[in-house]
């Protein structure tokens, strides 16, 4: 069977993942982005990201968009923005 298109739908981390699976193959991958979507107005910014070097809102712009043109690094930065308060709240658990 020929996989011709891919379209993923879940956490940054897996859409990450699955845009570098497809890429060497060169199958057109498309990720919704709508996870790191807060208001859905483009006035937060929070879900401001870097597609094809443009800066580009997912609640705006989106949600759709090439996985293989999304600068994964930066989507991958700010996951961490909270990390240590993460950790803490874990291990009051």
């Amino acid at each position: 069977m020929k996989v011709d298109k891919v379209l993923g739908v879940g956490c940054t981390y897996m859409m990450y993942r699955v845009a570098e699976t497809t890429r060497p193959y060169n199958i057109p991958t498309i990720v919704s982005m709508n996870t790191v979507m807060i208001d859905g107005t483009g006035m937060c910014g929070a879900c401001r990201l870097v597609v094809d070097g443009k800066t580009k809102f997912a609640c705006v712009d989106g949600p759709h968009f090439d996985a293989h043109k999304i600068d994964w690094d930066i989507i991958k930065s700010r996951r961490k923005t909270y990390l240590q308060e993460e950790i803490v709240s874990y291990e009051r658990l």
